[in-house]
């Protein structure tokens, strides 16, 4: 794995992966406790891109001065705008990373693409279980964004931040509905069904969703996701 960039922000340090050759350039945004090498094989599908790749703060990289949704995306924002000195981007966010995208309001961003944003985790049930199996350290981050604890479930809304998109954006959902709380197969979308017409009622975004997949778009939905970066792609080209 290629060592991280390591970029100053006034937030703290923020790491990315990925070489800058020139190349338009695709920003990649993880979700919660992902592994290092999540989307590492993005480059090989599109080698037209420069595909840079970030994990959330604290997770295999450096931690930042609070763990919130808005110092997140300030910081990777500066972080993103220090590199492409001016070009345009695209940004791809996942699950929690969905909502640093939003929160970036990067005036390089051509287009987002937003994979399963839980914009309200008080109704997301499956949440209840990341405490049990989250790595140590990490009550700060489960808490104060996701509203979990090993003792309680406090809701969060995010759904403010769709007023702040200012390009065309796209975004994945599960078709395997987060209601009602059950015992399932595979996990469920983390996005419930009011989050669902805010995002249909967008004028700038478009709505995809994916049946049979869940929570975990890029592996259930390859098709749906990988067809979502080469529109993002596209939007660089104009």
């Amino acid at each position: 794995m290629e060592p991280p960039v390591r970029i100053e922000t006034r937030y703290g340090p923020v790491q990315m992966r990925g070489a800058d050759t020139g190349r338009p350039v695709l920003f990649t945004v993880a979700g919660a406790f992902s592994h290092p090498d999540y989307l590492y094989r993005l480059p090989g599908f599109f080698p037209e891109l420069d595909v840079w790749r970030a994990q959330l703060p604290g997770n295999h990289c450096p931690e930042l001065v609070a763990n919130s949704v808005g110092v997140f995306g300030a910081a990777y924002a500066e972080a993103l705008g220090q590199r492409l000195r001016g070009r345009p981007a695209a940004i791809l966010g996942v699950s929690v990373g969905a909502l640093v995208a939003l929160a970036m309001r990067a005036p390089e961003a051509a287009a987002l693409v937003l994979v399963e944003p839980p914009l309200r985790t008080g109704e997301v049930w499956p949440l209840r279980a990341y405490p049990a199996s989250a790595p140590p350290g990490s009550e700060a981050f489960l808490w104060n964004v996701l509203g979990v604890s090993a003792t309680a479930h406090e809701p969060r809304d995010y759904s403010g931040l769709l007023s702040t998109i200012a390009c065309p954006t796209r975004v994945l959902l599960g078709g395997v509905p987060l209601a009602p709380e059950r015992k399932a197969e595979i996990l469920p979308s983390f996005v419930d069904e009011p989050s669902r017409v805010l995002l249909r009622a967008h004028p700038d975004i478009e709505v995809v969703e994916c049946p049979g997949a869940g929570h975990n778009v890029p592996k259930l939905a390859n098709a749906e996701f990988v067809d979502a970066i080469r529109w993002a792609r596209d939007q660089l080209a104009r």
